[in-house]
């Protein structure tokens, strides 16, 4: 089910401009998480300075409508994990999958990784975060 961009950012209080809904669309349209220039060479032709870039990122991060997922070279992307959109990503606990042929990396739910999250952890450690990262081919390059 396709979901109109405007709606989504009037649902997580984002005012809508045309920078927002471009950027939202094509995050919407990938099943993987994208860098910044990834995003950029997909609005080719939009005419969106970097910096307009991060900040509309910076923004759906903050809402709760994307989150940031680190890469091993010290860069973050960018996804939408519930397709639903009923609650925001920091909500979510996932798992990543790395593809150890094309790079890319994809969003996987874990469910046992929610009860890891809310167990209490001895030593006076308080779990803020977690990630779960796995690492293989997806089904493109098997």
């Amino acid at each position: 089910m396709k979901r109109d961009p405007r709606n989504i950012l009037q649902q997580y209080k984002l005012k809508n401009t045309p920078v927002r809904v471009s950027v939202l669309e094509v995050l919407l349209g990938s099943r993987v998480a994208l860098s910044h220039n990834d995003i950029t060479e997909r609005l080719k032709g939009k005419d969106i300075d970097k910096v307009t870039l991060y900040r509309t990122l910076n923004s759906f991060t903050e809402k709760g409508l994307t989150h940031k997922v680190p890469t091993e070279d010290r860069n973050w992307l960018y996804a939408i994990f519930d397709e639903d959109l009923l609650r925001p990503a920091t909500d979510h606990y996932h798992a990543h999958f790395v593809c150890n042929k094309c790079d890319k990396i994809y969003c996987l739910p874990v469910e046992e990784h929610q009860s890891m999250q809310n167990s209490s952890i001895k030593m006076g450690f308080k779990v803020l975060s977690s990630e779960v990262r796995l690492h293989g081919l997806c089904p493109v390059c098997q």
